[in-house]
């Protein structure tokens, strides 16, 4: 967690039927996702067939995540009960969202996810994101940074760099 001492909370409730759900220690449950094109692509700028996210990787991955940050599940309801369809990470410094199921990308569920996480760092005292990278051929994810308020401030020739003062 980003501040020693600080409980995460086990929920955080978006809509009825979107909620971010704490992360328990399975990360197996993102590894279809991470093995789908459009996601390690996109948000780990692979292209190389060889090197697509093992459960290893994965594993190392949300290890790293959940020591440096509040790694959640995003969650969906369907059926009557919540299913994980992606991930996103509390922090200050670049912090992660993946949606893995391809039918709730598009749908606005991004711009959310990443309000609620604006809104937890307020929570947690902070008053800047920085360093948020987006993949230049990531252009949906960039328009929702620049939507929520993210200002390009440096830009290589694979990727955007985005701040935002919160």
């Amino acid at each position: 967690m980003p501040i020693p001492g600080t409980p995460q909370p086990q929920h955080i409730q978006l809509t009825e039927t979107y909620r971010l759900r704490r992360y328990d220690g399975h990360y197996e449950l993102a590894l279809p996702g991470y093995q789908d094109p459009a996601v390690y692509e996109n948000s780990e700028g692979i292209f190389d067939k060889d090197k697509i996210p093992d459960l290893e990787y994965v594993r190392r991955m949300f290890t790293y995540l959940d020591k440096n940050g509040e790694l959640y599940f995003i969650e969906a309801l369907e059926n009557g009960g919540y299913v994980p369809i992606g991930d996103v990470t509390v922090k200050d410094e670049n912090p992660p969202l993946a949606i893995w199921r391809g039918e709730y990308r598009g749908r606005g569920l991004g711009t959310l996810v990443m309000g609620a996480v604006m809104e937890r760092l307020r929570e947690l005292g902070y008053t800047k994101i920085h360093g948020s990278t987006v993949y230049k051929w990531n252009e949906s994810s960039l328009k929702m940074h620049q939507r929520l308020g993210f200002r390009v401030v440096r830009e290589t020739e694979r990727e955007y760099y985005l701040d935002l003062e919160l």
